[in-house]
């Protein structure tokens, strides 16, 4: 893949005294020191898999004893990738190449012809499991890897109730783009067809830091719309009756460059006329693969069983992140090939967590290089 310098885009100047001032590119860089998801949990079995993390290839498999285990793709020795060689019983990987053997630390245990294999490894990822999904520390000194900064919202999934899909999309865009997208849910009405002018016209509130998870209340962006509504085509998600009327709450969350969440809560307005659906909540792992393509994970989940199998939703979901994925892609290719001058981003209030957004990861990526 070619990769070509950003365009610097902005959105409409400012006025500031003489000064203007524009936004950062929409292609940001990598924030490392995160904890991103490499793969589902179910992903995880007693073969070798590949695959890339803001730019550089990992390999994962499932050690005997149930472990996740995650290590550089790559021989020590030549550059060989693990993932194309032989994973022995005690859980160790020996290259198809040369015969180097590593142990699922990645320490080197064996070089063929009886080499010296003290000193030669490659890095093993700290990982763990939360929610469905494996996060990885991606960050240089794995003794950061504090746990408690995987921004998974158990306290909003009652998993003893209700239902739940998952599924993976490839997005041909930068991750600043896909988040974006998620912090922008005024397009549902124009790309999606859905949402209609009661949600675009909703007032938009920005989530101050003191309304965040205090471990992220630094790096979170968010906002929440509440209005009075119909229960429309969520009817179709419980069985419930679409004109039932609601208050709908909205809430749009990014808690950390890997990770968004999205929520739905709906209170009837008429006790006569309760629903069923009363929660929606749909978290997303967002993982740099590289600079200009994008692994989103996804859970759906709400408090009452779904109107048909996981796999099924997982399909009708899939036809709504479709037209996200076109649009992001869209937007990347612009990115890289319109080298035009002086062409801005105008942008209106809805904007203001995107934007958001988009300033925090430059700000946290150029704090890293400090």
């Amino acid at each position: 893949m070619t990769i070509t310098s950003p365009v610097e885009s902005a959105e409409q100047p400012i006025e500031r005294g003489p000064a203007k001032t524009r936004t950062l590119s929409a292609e940001a860089p990598f924030v490392r020191n995160a904890w991103y998801v490499i793969a589902a949990r179910d992903e995880f079995d007693r073969t070798l898999k590949q695959r890339w993390v803001l730019g550089e290839p990992l390999c994962f498999f499932e050690a005997a004893d149930g472990q996740c285990v995650v290590l550089d793709d790559r021989c020590a020795h030549r550059r060989y990738p693990l993932s194309c060689s032989n994973l022995q019983d005690d859980d160790t990987i020996q290259c198809k190449y040369h015969g180097f053997t590593y142990g699922s630390d990645g320490r080197c245990v064996l070089v063929p012809g009886g080499g010296d294999p003290r000193g030669i490894g490659v890095r093993k990822y700290p990982a763990v499991q939360r929610g469905p999904f494996v996060w990885i520390w991606t960050g240089s000194d794995p003794d950061n890897a504090d746990e408690t900064l995987i921004p998974w919202p158990s306290d909003q999934l009652d998993q003893t109730e209700g239902q739940f899909a998952t599924g993976y999309y490839y997005n041909k865009g930068n991750y600043c783009l896909v988040l974006e997208n998620l912090l922008d849910l005024t397009h549902l009405q124009f790309l999606h067809g859905i949402g209609g002018l009661g949600f675009t016209g909703a007032k938009l509130e920005v989530l101050k830091p003191d309304q965040m998870p205090s471990l992220f209340a630094e790096t979170a962006v968010g906002f929440v719309k509440e209005w009075d509504d119909e229960l429309g085509q969520f009817a179709a998600n419980s069985g419930d009756d679409p004109t039932v009327p609601i208050r709908r709450r909205t809430e749009a969350r990014v808690l950390t460059p890997g990770f968004a969440c999205g929520s739905e809560a709906f209170v009837a307005r008429d006790s006569s006329r309760p629903t069923r659906l009363q929660k929606v909540v749909v978290p997303q792992a967002i993982t740099p693969a590289n600079a200009h393509e994008t692994h989103q994970f996804w859970m759906y989940w709400q408090n009452v069983p779904l109107p048909m199998s996981a796999q099924e939703w997982s399909a009708v979901m899939a036809t709504i992140f479709v037209d996200d994925e076109e649009a992001v892609e869209r937007i990347q290719q612009y990115i890289d090939t319109d080298s035009r001058q002086g062409v801005l981003e105008h942008s209106t209030p809805h904007d203001v967590a995107s934007l958001r957004i988009r300033r925090t990861l430059h700000r946290l990526a150029a704090a890293e290089q400090k």
